[in-house]
């Protein structure tokens, strides 16, 4: 694969722009060519899962391509090879990423990766595991791994990690559904005591707001509680300042839509909640008004049917 002047030119206003997160890179009429850049969220505080959110409008299951991400002070070259892409494609980029990282210059570069599925790289908890912090990372490589280690001094080295499967299984981010602006602004705004953000899951499997309200006692929340579908409720804690995610799922609901919101939780919470700057305190699992509780308790609270919300349920997704 030849590397063009486009792109190594391309690369050198990529990097030169400390505003930039990513540059991807994708074959075209068996050319490489260069995709318009990512650049960091404005927002200051923004975390790097915020970043990685905008990974969504260029990565496809479908579509191979190189990836070049700003991480920590340096750059990572991420060659995602999708399980449903082309063969032949997929494996013109796993043969030729060594020499694109030599072409751009290895200087640049902390690590160059293999990633199979979307989630290994939008999601922060995949490079969490990376850092050190998970263990699928440890221990034997796959075939593509350590194919080339520099610790020339005067390239830093490339450490190439290959391919290895997460460790956490991603259940949450691949299940998560839809959500709409209003009850996400909602969510973000979730800053003081009283907040109360509510949400329903409709046929069309998108969260809408449903309740929003500003100082709302906690004696009050019950009340707002539907009674035939269910509902996913937010509400900070007027006077402990504790964030409580309540799920109500009445026993006169359709059994499908107890599921569909069952399965919804993991996503909510980990993934669209966090994203927004909410973490949960306490969990509770409700089937009609009257069984809220605000008092604090060391286990989770509520009869739950569903396995996310049971006190002993131990998977990646809920730690």
């Amino acid at each position: 694969m030849e590397i063009s002047t486009k792109v190594t030119k391309a690369f050198a206003a990529f990097i030169s722009n400390t505003s930039s997160f990513a540059l991807p890179l994708v074959v075209i009429d068996e050319t490489l060519q260069v995709l318009s850049p990512l650049w960091s969220p404005e927002d200051s505080g923004h975390t790097f899962q915020q970043a990685l959110n905008q990974l969504d409008t260029v990565i496809s299951t479908k579509t191979p391509l190189y990836l070049i991400l700003r991480y920590k002070s340096s750059f990572v070259a991420t060659t995602f090879v999708p399980y449903a892409a082309n063969a032949e494609l997929k494996m013109l980029l796993l043969d030729n990423r060594q020499i694109l990282v030599e072409a751009l210059g290895e200087q640049f570069f902390s690590s160059s990766i293999i990633c199979k599925e979307i989630g290994e790289i939008t999601d922060a908890r995949s490079w969490e595991e990376r850092s050190g912090k998970g263990q699928s990372w440890n221990g034997d490589h796959d075939e593509h791994a350590d194919m080339y280690k520099r610790e020339d001094a005067t390239t830093g080295g490339v450490h190439d990690l290959g391919h290895k499967k997460n460790k956490c299984r991603l259940c949450d981010r691949r299940m998560k559904n839809n959500i709409d602006d209003a009850a996400v602004n909602a969510l973000r705004s979730l800053a003081e005591g009283g907040d109360c953000v509510q949400s329903v899951n409709i046929s069309t499997e998108i969260l809408q707001l449903n309740v929003r309200a500003n100082n709302l006692p906690s004696a009050d929340v019950a009340s707002r509680l539907p009674t035939d579908k269910p509902s996913f409720t937010f509400y900070r804690h007027s006077s402990s300042d504790c964030i409580y995610f309540v799920f109500c799922s009445p026993d006169s609901a359709h059994v499908k839509e107890r599921m569909k919101h069952t399965m919804a939780i993991p996503g909510l919470i980990n993934i669209i909640a966090k994203d927004n700057g909410v973490n949960v305190h306490q969990k509770l699992e409700i089937h009609v008004p009257e069984e809220m509780d605000f008092e604090p308790k060391d286990e989770r609270i509520g009869k739950f049917r569903s396995m996310y919300l049971r006190n002993r349920f131990a998977g990646t997704e809920s730690q």
